[in-house]
C-alpha cells in the first residue's frame, strides 16, 4: 500500500457540525468528525482504554467522546477528559491515539498517510474546477488491481466499448488512425490531450457542437487521482461547455479498493441545475458500474493464474503509465511505511 500521501477522506458537505464518518484507507482505520466550532478532525478510530472504535461515540464540544466510558479525545488524539478519574489524579500521557495532519481544499477534506518528513513532497491533485463548478461524487469498493484502477479513467480506447450504451457517441469515437497524445510528463504525473471524432447524433451537435473532433483532456497524478475533461467549443448562439470527471482511489486493504468518481461541468443545463445534477449522477453511476465490471474481471484472471497483459503498439498511454507507475514504485519508503506501522 502506497502512504506518504494525501488522500481524500470525504467531501466538506458529508460532514456537519457533531457528525462522524467512519473511513479505512491503505489498511488504516479512521474517525472523522467536526467540533462545535467547525475544526475537522482525523484521527485512528480506537479508544485507548478498552480499545473499541471511537467512531461507537458522539461529539462533544471541541472533542470526541468514546461511547464506551466517555473518555473525551481532542483533534490531537490526546485524551482530555475521563470521567472516572479523580479530579487530583492526572491524565496520563499514554492516553491518545494517533491523529493525522488535515487539509480542507476542492470542497474535500483531505488527510495524510505517512512518514511526517516527506509531507513536504506530497501534493494534494489540482481539482481546480471543484472550487467554483456544481459536481456530484460516488464511493465504489472495488476488487480489483489498483493500477488498473489507476488507468481506467483515461484508457483512451475503452470508451467505444465498454461504453457504447451509456456514453454511447457523446465523447467521440476512436477508429484507425493513432492519436496524438501531446503528452507531458513530469516525475509523478502524465498529462496530454488529443482528438476524439464527433459521432453525436444531430440533437447532441446542436447542443454541443458541429466540430468534427471532440478536445479530449486527460492528466494521472501518482498514486491516487486521474482526469478526463471533455471541452466543446461555443458554436452559432450556444456557449462553450465543458465536462471534468475525477477519479480517486486507494486501497482499503489487500483485497479492496475505494474508486470516488467525481463530476463537474460548465454550462451544461445550466437552466435547470436540478436536473443537471440528477443527470450527471445518475450517468456517472451506469459509467462506473460499467468500468467495475472489467477492473474486477482483470483482477479475477490474475488471481487465478500468474497473467500478463498482451500490449499492442496503440497501448502507447497504457506504457507511458506503467512506466510513471513502476518508477514512483521504486519508492522504498512510501511502499514499506505500512509495514512499520503495523509492527508498532
Amino acid at each position: 500500500m502506497i502512504a506518504n500521501q494525501w488522500y481524500l477522506v470525504c467531501f466538506e458537505d458529508e460532514l456537519k457540525k457533531g457528525q462522524i464518518l467512519k473511513r479505512k484507507i491503505i489498511g488504516e482505520e479512521l474517525v472523522v468528525f467536526k467540533t462545535e466550532s467547525g475544526r475537522v478532525a482525523v484521527l485512528q478510530d480506537r479508544c485507548c482504554h478498552r480499545n473499541v472504535h471511537l467512531s461507537l461515540g458522539y461529539v462533544k464540544g471541541e472533542h470526541i467522546k468514546c461511547g464506551y466510558h466517555g473518555w473525551e479525545f481532542g483533534d490531537n488524539g490526546k485524551c482530555e477528559y475521563i470521567p472516572s478519574l479523580p479530579p487530583e489524579d492526572k491524565i496520563p500521557k499514554a492516553a491518545c491515539v494517533k491523529s493525522y495532519d488535515v487539509e480542507i481544499n476542492h470542497k474535500a477534506v483531505w488527510a495524510y498517510f505517512g512518514d511526517p518528513g516527506k509531507k513536504g513532497e506530497a501534493e494534494i491533485p489540482p481539482f481546480t474546477e471543484l472550487d467554483e463548478w456544481p459536481m456530484v461524487y460516488n464511493y465504489h469498493v472495488v476488487k480489483a488491481n489498483i493500477k488498473l484502477v489507476a488507468e481506467s479513467l483515461f484508457d483512451s480506447h475503452h470508451i467505444n466499448h465498454v461504453h457504447r450504451n451509456s456514453i454511447k457517441t457523446l465523447m467521440g469515437h476512436l477508429h484507425h488512425d493513432k492519436p496524438d497524445y501531446h503528452l507531458a510528463l513530469t516525475e509523478k504525473s502524465m498529462t496530454g490531450w488529443y482528438l476524439r471524432d464527433n459521432e453525436n447524433s444531430i440533437f447532441e451537435k446542436i447542443y454541443f457542437g458541429f466540430e468534427d473532433k471532440v478536445e479530449t483532456h486527460f492528466a494521472f497524478w501518482f498514486p491516487h487521482s486521474s482526469m478526463l475533461d471533455l471541452r466543446f467549443p461555443g458554436h452559432l448562439l450556444m456557449p462553450s461547455r465543458q465536462m471534468v470527471i475525477y477519479e480517486h482511489f486507494y486501497e482499503i486493504d489487500e483485497e479492496n479498493v475505494m474508486m470516488i468518481q467525481i463530476t463537474t461541468w460548465h454550462r451544461i443545463f445550466q437552466y435547470n441545475p436540478w436536473f443537471a445534477k440528477w443527470f450527471m449522477l445518475h450517468k456517472s453511476m451506469k459509467i462506473v458500474e460499467e468500468d467495475i465490471a472489467f477492473l474486477e474481471s482483470n483482477k479475477y484472471w490474475h488471481s487465478m493464474q500468474k497473467l500478463n497483459d498482451l500490449l499492442i503498439r496503440p497501448d502507447e498511454l497504457t506504457f507511458e503509465f506503467t512506466k510513471l507507475w513502476n518508477k514512483n514504485l521504486k519508492n522504498d519508503v512510501s511502499k514499506t511505511y505500512q509495514k512499520e506501522t503495523s509492527e508498532l
